[in-house]
């Protein structure tokens, strides 16, 4: 008898390692990114490493689909008051966290938060996890980079610089089920803000039980998306995002992991990040797929898809404080003498305007597509001069003794080391317009990172420089340009550009806004404060057969593992 129930077990054991061997591999994609964040904390998400996280690891009440538009997330459905000013979201059922368990990583048992406050934590989602976040992405003392996507909801503006209560901010959960939202005014591109990093929902008790330690480790983050994150390196080499199965929502994984490594096109000798370049040409090569520019794509060897994002606008922009390029007879002048088309980079085409291809109007219509080419103040040489000739007459005319008319003008071209053949194209046409009257030095630096803190510095009066997209919608990006924002390179302040975003922002149907936006963009266009150049675009290339169904937003950037 005991050979018998010997041979059972035998037969048994058998079949599970046929099985075993017969089944496939944990689909493992590993994909490059910017760097390894100290922290994943989706309020403070500030690099493509943590967006791809938040958007991969959390599910905000809203989700943004691969083209840029809203689609349900943890909201099951949501409805909106006439007047604009108050949604109402039903979370769908079945919400629950991903709570780190034994089997993880990280374990818990090394958790320090304790073993019994893991295991005996709620999973179930409510809407006050909702009302936290929200609460947490515009509190001060987060300092979360996109609370000013935020700033429609009534109080968030006093809630950030401190005036308020985190709790007077208008948003709460009339039941566990239902979040409400009150605007100080209607916002077009309020839901599209929904679907940010910032606005991720966050678990009040398991937040203030981690101490301000929140994202800092996997055991140390509760995550409601498809994927969750599995492990932090804390040499920061890496990060690893599995599929999580306690996910309820529409989006579910794509893949089985995702390891997300830092990554660059091309890498200093003796660095520690992946070369993607050399990888992609390499047979041994472990990368799946990458972000990258079109000239970087086209020489990729056989073997991947590419699919191109046009999301980059490069422009003449003029800095509004100069003493020169502030003066609009003289920011006109040099305007209208500038033949953009010198300034194009070979290869790409002329701009449309300052919002690029990949932005939409409202979700589901695309801004660029409706609203045509937004005017600039022409090449015209006779109105260059005629510009330039009153500027003058206006300074003679308040000319005194002691503060007589300039007769010279000394300004500063700011642009890229590689864009100075160009740059030294234009500024040669301009002396030949305006004579030796108008100096022009051209100021040069090696990188874009380089070129970004010059300009936020506004150590320029001209600059010929890249704008990338990093918004999904044209009312997003043309709001950059108002107010005290570190993205409004030109240090515009201006109350019409202003009402015209207002404007914008308050409309609800796709033609109110592209009309207000198109008038926003022509204002900087044919003011001469922004001249579009010409448009770039970004490439993702994936593997075939391998990393196929991978995508990013139309930015260009954030990985998106997930179905939709």
């Amino acid at each position: 008898m005991w050979k018998k129930v010997l041979s059972c077990i035998l037969a048994v054991l058998m079949t599970v390692l046929l099985f075993a061997a017969c089944a496939p591999e944990e689909e493992n994609l590993v994909l490059p990114v910017d760097s390894i964040p100290a922290s994943c904390d989706p309020a403070i998400s500030d690099t493509v490493a943590m967006s791809t996280v938040a958007a991969n690891c959390f599910e905000g009440l809203v989700r943004i689909d691969e083209k840029g538009n809203v689609q349900p997330g943890a909201a099951d459905h949501w409805s909106i008051s006439d007047d604009g000013l108050t949604y109402t979201f039903i979370l769908r059922d079945g919400l629950k966290w991903h709570v780190p368990d034994a089997d993880s990583t990280e374990a818990s048992s090394k958790n320090p938060l304790g073993q019994d406050f893991i295991q005996n934590f709620p999973a179930a989602m409510t809407a006050d996890d909702f009302v936290f976040g929200l609460q947490r992405a515009v509190a001060k003392n987060t300092a979360a980079p996109g609370a000013s996507r935020l700033f429609g909801i009534q109080n968030a503006p006093a809630v950030y610089a401190g005036e308020l209560k985190t709790s007077q901010l208008g948003v709460s959960a009339v039941d566990e089920k239902t979040v409400r939202i009150k605007l100080s005014a209607p916002d077009g591109n309020f839901l599209t803000a929904l679907g940010s990093p910032c606005a991720m929902p966050c678990s009040r008790t398991f937040f203030e039980k981690t101490a301000g330690r929140y994202g800092l480790t996997a055991s140390m983050l509760l995550c409601n998306g498809p994927y969750y994150l599995s492990n932090m390196d804390p040499t920061g080499k890496s990060l690893t995002l599995v599929r999580n199965d306690d996910y309820a929502g529409l989006t579910p994984g794509d893949i089985d992991q995702c390891t997300l490594v830092p990554g660059k096109e091309t890498v200093e000798e003796g660095g520690t990040e992946y070369d993607i370049l050399a990888d992609f040409n390499s047979d041994e090569g472990v990368l799946d797929g990458a972000v990258l520019s079109a000239s970087a794509a086209a020489n990729l060897p056989k073997g991947f898809e590419v699919t191109e994002y046009s999301n980059t606008v490069n422009v003449l922009l003029f800095n509004m404080d100069s003493d020169f390029a502030g003066n609009e007879d003289l920011r006109l002048a040099l305007a209208r003498a500038t033949d953009v088309s010198k300034l194009s980079k070979t290869g790409n085409g002329l701009a449309e305007g300052v919002i690029p291809d990949c932005c939409n109007a409202v979700s589901g219509t695309l801004y660029r597509e409706t609203a045509g080419p937004a005017k600039g103040p022409g090449f015209d040489l006779k109105k260059a001069k005629k510009s330039y000739a009153a500027a003058m007459e206006k300074f003679e005319a308040v000319a005194t003794e002691d503060e007589p008319a300039p007769t010279s003008f000394a300004i500063t071209f700011l642009c890229l080391k590689e864009d100075k053949q160009a740059a030294q194209s234009i500024v040669q046409n301009w002396q030949k317009v305006f004579g030796t009257a108008l100096s022009t030095t051209i100021d040069t630096r090696d990188t874009e990172e380089e070129l970004q803190q010059a300009l936020v510095a506004g150590q320029f009066d001209v600059a010929f420089a890249p704008m990338h997209c990093s918004e999904l919608n044209a009312i997003g990006v043309l709001q950059q340009f108002s107010g005290d924002t570190e993205q409004n390179l030109m240090n515009l302040a201006s109350d019409e550009y202003d009402h015209l975003i207002s404007l914008a922002a308050s409309a609800r149907d796709a033609e109110t806004v592209t009309g207000y936006c198109f008038a926003a963009e022509e204002y900087l266009t044919k003011n001469g404060i922004l001249l579009p150049i010409s448009q770039e675009t970004t490439c993702l290339a994936v593997k075939e057969k391998t990393a196929e169904g991978l995508q990013v937003y139309p930015t260009g950037s954030t990985y998106l593992l997930y179905l939709i």
